[in-house]
């Protein structure tokens, strides 16, 4: 038999106390924190970059955002993105190189939402203008006593109509004086739009934009759609109503085109919907109703704008736009789904046969609105020009 071997209780005593740390460090793994949920801010941020290049974000952060969109997670619109490394300014972040102030996707929203974005209007040549005052076709129209006809086409029933400011450069606002109307027509998926300037030339967005709806708080969806197509690119920043099959019903606020390479840019406002069909306007009609509309203008949103519309044998519309600076009243007359200013129903401090309010009425039952522009000149104030899309008060009891 071979002799055992006897370890002594020092040596034994070592080996246990070296197995004991062996299996304590082998324990000891790294310990990795679960990853933050995104911030509302951050995705919208991310939302965005995706809706312009789906490649430039990580997939499962996008689906994240997603269901915090679905789940009604309101995202605040963000400011700019913070600056890159050069490398990457040009895929990722054209906001933050110098040429900025050339770059119709680089400025913010609304003052309402946030401050807009910086940098100075690019010098664009004045033959490209044609400013609102810049209109004798209107001359005799707008002299007092004579029922005017509005600067923009009418808005046949059931058909879209929209009104929108033009300026030059990427802004979106300007002095009045430095501010035209137009026509706008938007795809009712948002993803192109046109301007049809008083001068018959036309602003044509980039063709499909990627779009992002999210959810407010305010009775709308926010709307972003950007795109850009070779050195031209475009951007919505709005309110929207879609009704259940996703379609947008009535949309207002910023609208920008121009090119990234120094060629002309463009940006202003804008209130849009689909006039109210002749079946809904018969309706209206034919049970005398009375609707009142209010909300906040696109240019100057400190402005509340308020408006009743009586419907019946002899329509016609009052209203009131009330500014921490200033207010008036006007009134006229209602045919189809147009609305026009009579001289004679503005309030004393209205310069009536210099001012024009034109509008339409837009939507249907449920989601009616006003779509107009106001083209006034205050006593003591001056010229103020703006659009507006206002929404209806619900009423008491049903409507037709």
């Amino acid at each position: 038999m071979a002799p055992v071997t006897r370890r002594s209780p020092t040596t034994l005593a070592s080996i246990i106390a070296l197995a004991v740390v062996a299996w304590v460090l082998g324990s000891l793994q790294p310990v990795r924190a679960a990853p933050a949920a995104p911030t509302a801010a951050e995705c919208a941020q991310v939302l965005e970059r995706w809706a312009v290049d789906p490649k430039a974000v990580v997939k499962s952060l996008v689906d994240q955002c997603k269901t915090m969109a679905a789940a009604g997670e309101s995202f605040a619109p963000t400011p700019a993105l913070p600056a890159v490394p050069p490398m990457d300014l040009a895929a990722l972040d054209p906001c933050s190189t110098g040429s900025a102030a050339n770059n119709v996707l680089c400025w913010g929203p609304w003052a309402g939402l946030s401050p807009a974005g910086g940098g100075a209007a690019p010098t664009v040549a004045a033959s490209e203008l044609r400013l609102p005052d810049e209109r004798p076709e209107l001359a005799d129209q707008l002299t007092p006593g004579v029922d005017p006809v509005g600067p923009l086409v009418s808005c046949a029933p059931g058909t879209p109509c929209g009104f929108a400011t033009v300026v030059a450069g990427p802004t979106s606002s300007d002095a009045p004086a430095a501010t035209e109307f137009a026509r706008i027509d938007l795809a009712a998926d948002g993803k192109s739009f046109v301007i049809r300037r008083l001068d018959g030339s036309v602003i044509a967005s980039v063709p499909a934009m990627g779009t992002v709806f999210l959810p407010r708080n305010d009775g709308y969806d926010g709307l972003r759609a950007t795109g850009r197509t070779d050195d031209e690119q475009s951007r919505l920043i709005a309110r929207v109503v879609r009704g259940d099959d996703g379609e947008i019903i009535l949309a207002a606020d910023i609208w920008g085109h121009g090119s990234r390479t120094g060629g002309p840019v463009n940006s202003g406002y804008f209130a849009w919907g689909v006039a109210t069909s002749q079946a809904g306007l018969d309706a209206l009609n034919a049970g005398n109703v009375s609707a009142t509309f209010t909300g906040p203008m696109s240019v100057d949103n400190a402005t509340t704008a308020t408006m009743t519309l009586n419907f019946g044998s002899n329509p016609n519309w009052s209203g009131t736009w009330v500014n921490p600076a200033y207010a008036f009243s006007a009134g006229g007359t209602v045919t189809g789904a147009d609305l026009i200013s009579t001289p004679g129903q503005f309030s004393a401090n209205v310069v009536a046969g210099e001012s024009l309010v034109q509008g339409a009425l837009v939507g249907e039952a449920g989601n009616r609105g006003v779509a107009h522009l106001i083209d006034v000149t205050l006593a003591g104030q001056g010229l103020v020009r703006d659009v507006g899309l206002l929404r209806e008060v619900a009423p008491a009891g049903p409507q037709p």
